[in-house]
C-alpha cells in the first residue's frame, strides 16, 4: 500500500518474529508482517498452514510462544486478560461456521456486539438497523437464523462484527461454506465495508478465487510466510469483481505462488 499525496500510511497490525509452537511443534514459525489502516490483504494457503492460528493471535484469543503481535495501542506482550475485551471492540471477526445466537433473533443477534459495551438502547436500535440495510437484511431482522440460508447467516456474522465500527475486520474462510454465487456477494460485502475505512485479512485456502484481484496476498505454508505479493491492480476492489464477472479471461492468469 502505498502513500497519496504526502499522507503517511501507518500499520493498524504489525507482526514481528511471531512463532507459536503446541507440543513443541510448531504452527506459526517466525512471522514479520504489517497491515496498514484500511488495507485489504487476503491470507492465503492450505488447510493445516496456520491462517487461523494467526488469526487468533491478532485478536488475542491466544498469545505467542514468541515474538510480537501489535493491533493499534494494544501489545502481546503487555496483554492483560481483563483488557482484551477492548481489543475486540477494535476487532471484528467473522468465521466460517457463523457462530450466530440460534435462539435470538437477527436483530439481537447483531445488537449483542453492542450490548456488551454498554451502549445505550436508542444508540443500538439506530446502529443495527443501519449495519442490516447495509448487508441487506433489515427486513429479516425479526426471523431467527435457523430460518435463513447460509449466505443470509454469514452477513449477519459480518453485520455483528461491523457494528460497533471496527478498525480491523478478520475474516476466517468466510465462504468457505457457501456456493460461487453467494461467494462473490459475501466479497463484494467485504470490499464495501474496506471502501468505508476498516482496514479487511481474509483468510482462505481458496487460491482460485484471490488470484483474480490485484491486492495483496499473504502466502502461507507449514507455518512460515513463503510470499507477501502484491498483484499490482489499483482501483476498487468490487468494481474488479464486476469486471471479472463480465469478462473472466482479461485478467489473465493470475498469480502463481512460488514464482517471482
Amino acid at each position: 500500500m502505498t502513500a497519496e499525496r504526502g499522507e503517511e500510511i501507518r500499520n493498524i497490525i504489525g507482526i514481528y518474529h511471531l512463532s507459536k509452537r503446541y507440543n513443541e511443534k510448531f504452527a506459526l514459525d517466525d512471522i514479520n508482517l504489517h497491515v496498514a489502516n484500511g488495507e485489504f490483504v487476503f491470507l492465503v494457503g492450505p488447510s493445516g498452514a496456520g491462517k487461523s492460528t494467526l488469526l487468533k493471535l491478532i485478536y488475542m484469543d491466544d498469545f505467542p510462544t514468541e515474538g510480537q503481535v501489535i493491533v493499534g495501542p494494544f501489545v502481546s506482550t503487555q496483554m492483560k486478560r481483563s483488557k482484551v475485551s477492548l481489543l475486540r471492540r477494535k476487532i471484528g471477526v467473522v468465521f466460517q461456521s457463523f457462530r450466530l445466537l440460534y435462539d435470538r433473533d437477527v436483530f439481537e443477534n447483531v445488537a449483542i456486539a453492542m450490548r456488551v459495551t454498554g451502549e445505550s438502547s436508542y444508540e443500538i436500535k439506530k446502529k443495527v438497523a443501519q449495519v442490516l440495510t447495509q448487508v441487506g437484511l433489515y427486513h429479516k431482522r425479526n426471523e431467527m437464523p435457523s430460518t435463513l440460508s447460509g449466505g443470509e447467516q454469514q452477513r449477519i456474522a459480518i453485520a455483528r462484527a461491523v457494528v460497533n465500527s471496527p478498525a480491523v475486520l478478520l475474516a476466517d474462510e468466510p465462504t468457505g461454506n457457501l456456493d460461487p454465487e453467494v461467494t462473490e456477494e459475501i466479497l463484494k460485502l467485504l470490499f464495501h465495508i474496506n471502501a468505508g475505512g476498516t482496514a479487511v485479512l481474509m483468510a482462505t485456502h481458496d487460491l482460485a478465487l484471490v488470484k483474480q484481484f490485484g491486492q495483496r496476498i499473504l502466502f502461507l505454508r507449514d507455518g512460515r510466510l513463503q510470499e507477501d505479493k502484491i498483484l499490482g491492480y489499483k482501483g476498487d476492489l468490487s468494481q474488479r469483481l464486476e469486471r471479472i464477472q463480465k469478462d473472466p479471461g482479461r485478467f489473465g492468469p493470475g498469480w502463481n505462488p512460488g514464482t517471482k
